[in-house]
């Protein structure tokens, strides 16, 4: 039998492991959870942020550093969506909140980033490696254009849409597809003689998907005024100063081959 000593000090003992067992579980549980309640890996490499004035009037040049790893989203990027917006292979964070930085399916992560931009929600920007080229999407050749509608997924950075049940208009034709390549790449910028809200249904995202550009979609603008003309850009930054909103885009009006598609019910 064992002696009321003996059995203290054996309880003693499994009370003190217990205890450990807690708290390993806790620095587990601590270490996979940031400040935002978002699930973070805090054993990946942290990227720092810095933002600068583009050369673009409007834009930003924001950029995510890691040692002497750098990745940049500039002008060039703004049009660049993900074609999975909820991206979950991290490979970073942020130093600040603990964001996640994820590889895109599809892309090299030494080529781009998804990098959680967002605050209270996660919310993913495109960054492409600072030893890289910047995007060129006139060097792609696109096979589908889609239109996202009801302004879904509007950010800081760009008119964007999330392709899915917010998709309104589709299709393969070369035609209208080349036709909005065309008028962005040769049509002349103009005043629109007036633009409402970004909240409104009237500023939409044209989703352009090649094979090309697996994981990633450019996606230009596009204004429907309630006139009736329509116009595009090939990238659109939107500014909250002051309880204000601003926008920047280079407004180019937009083909009859175009403006009647985007139209048509």
């Amino acid at each position: 039998m064992m002696s009321a000593k003996k059995w203290l000090i054996v309880a003693g003992l499994g009370a003190a492991l217990g205890l450990v067992t807690v708290g390993v579980v806790l620095v587990v549980i601590w270490r996979f959870v940031s400040q935002g309640g978002r699930p973070v890996d805090y054993s990946l490499p942290v990227y720092t942020f810095e933002q600068t004035d583009s050369t673009h009037p409007g834009y930003r040049r924001t950029t995510i550093t890691s040692g002497t790893t750098v990745y940049v989203q500039a002008y060039e990027e703004y049009a660049l969506r993900l074609a999975n917006p909820d991206p979950t292979n991290a490979v970073g964070r942020t130093a600040f909140g603990g964001g996640k930085i994820c590889a895109i399916p599809g892309q090299p992560p030494t080529d781009y980033l998804a990098v959680d931009c967002g605050s209270e929600m996660p919310a993913y920007e495109v960054f492409r490696n600072s030893q890289r080229p910047p995007f060129d999407w006139r060097t792609v050749k696109f096979q589908t254009l889609e239109v996202a509608a009801n302004n879904s997924g509007v950010s800081s950075n760009s008119a964007s849409g999330t392709i899915g049940l917010t998709t309104h208009k589709r299709t393969t034709d070369p035609a209208v597809i080349e036709d909005v390549l065309r008028t962005l790449r040769e049509g002349t910028p103009t005043t629109l003689p007036s633009l409402v809200p970004v909240t409104t249904s009237n500023l939409d995202g044209v989703h352009l998907i090649s094979d090309q550009l697996p994981g990633l979609i450019f996606s230009p603008a596009v204004y429907r005024d309630p006139a009736g003309p329509v116009y595009l850009a090939e990238s659109l930054a939107v500014e909250f100063t002051n309880r204000t909103t601003r926008i920047h885009a280079r407004w180019i009006v937009a083909s009859p081959l175009f403006t009647k598609w985007v139209q048509t019910p």
